[in-house]
């Protein structure tokens, strides 16, 4: 009898001992961090127009003797994390101001983080998230470009339209327009998609036709984007708002179909859909 009280009396102080231990460990003091607002600063949800200079003003306090580092981080539109700083801190707290150019596409939700690490482990974060609107600029426009059916040898199956680059092959993070049609098919498909995570949403042909700004398709694409998807099928005269899967500052496109040439003859692959299409190209 008296060993299992001794027994018992044990389990309990060591749960004891235990649950204590867990006690310090979370009450372990965390860093602070904070975005200052005032005339030129970010801290707060807002529109920043693509690529331009954004600042930040970044307070950040050690919850134990001296701060470890601060880290800012964005998330893209395509769910990936893009680090913009790592810097060392030495001392309890520290206050700067950081200018970077504003990341993301025109029409892209962007979400920065910004983090300080204590050297006891800790670490504390604030996150502010921007949109990103264009400059209004005229677009330039380009005629005649054709895709390929992609089984067709030697052809260009794929299409680049922020450098106006048609793409036989190679890396598919720049093939905003890319044709799906399953090799060893019988049958043209007429199916475009992307090799990049660009989205096309129909449009109207006033729509295309009165596209003559950033400040237009923008809008067009904040009226649509909902209805955005990753594949489309090609039809004579139909129009396009295509949003890039490149990370470039302005990626909105309008396009239309000008000829979908579906040729009859068995084992000639070499059809295609011709188109016309506006935006900001490189120069």
């Amino acid at each position: 009898m008296k060993l299992k009280q001794i027994i018992f009396s044990l389990s309990i102080a060591s749960l004891a001992f235990l649950t204590s231990c867990g006690d310090d460990a979370s009450s372990t003091p965390k860093p602070t961090i904070s975005l200052k607002s005032g005339a030129g600063f970010v801290s707060t949800t807002c529109d920043v127009n693509a690529a331009s200079p954004i600042t930040f003003s970044i307070d950040a306090t050690a919850g134990s003797d001296a701060l470890k580092n601060i880290v800012i981080t964005c998330k893209l539109a395509n769910g990936s994390t893009k680090s913009l700083l790592d810097t060392t801190i030495s001392g309890k707290s520290v206050s700067f101001t950081k200018t970077m150019f504003a990341q993301g596409s025109v029409g892209d939700a962007i979400t920065y983080t910004f983090t300080a690490n204590d050297v006891n482990g800790t670490s504390g974060s604030t996150s502010v998230t921007t949109t990103v609107i264009p400059y209004e600029s005229a677009l330039d426009g380009v005629a005649g470009q054709k895709v390929y059916n992609a089984t067709a040898t030697g052809m260009n199956k794929a299409y680049n339209l922020f450098t106006s680059t048609a793409i036989t092959s190679g890396s598919t993070g720049v093939q905003d327009i890319l044709d799906k049609t399953t090799s060893g098919s019988q049958q043209w498909s007429k199916i475009w998609g992307t090799g990049n995570g660009s989205k096309f949403v129909k449009i109207s042909s006033n729509d295309y036709n009165n596209a003559e700004g950033t400040g237009y398709i923008y809008s067009l694409w904040k009226s649509y984007s909902a209805t955005a998807t990753d594949q489309i099928t090609v039809a004579q005269d139909d129009c396009y708002l295509v949003k890039s899967g490149q990370d470039i500052p302005f990626g909105l496109y309008v396009i239309k179909i000008t000829a979908v040439v579906d040729l009859p003859a068995v084992g000639n692959n070499n059809d295609y859909a011709q188109f016309d299409y506006k935006g900001i190209i490189a120069q």
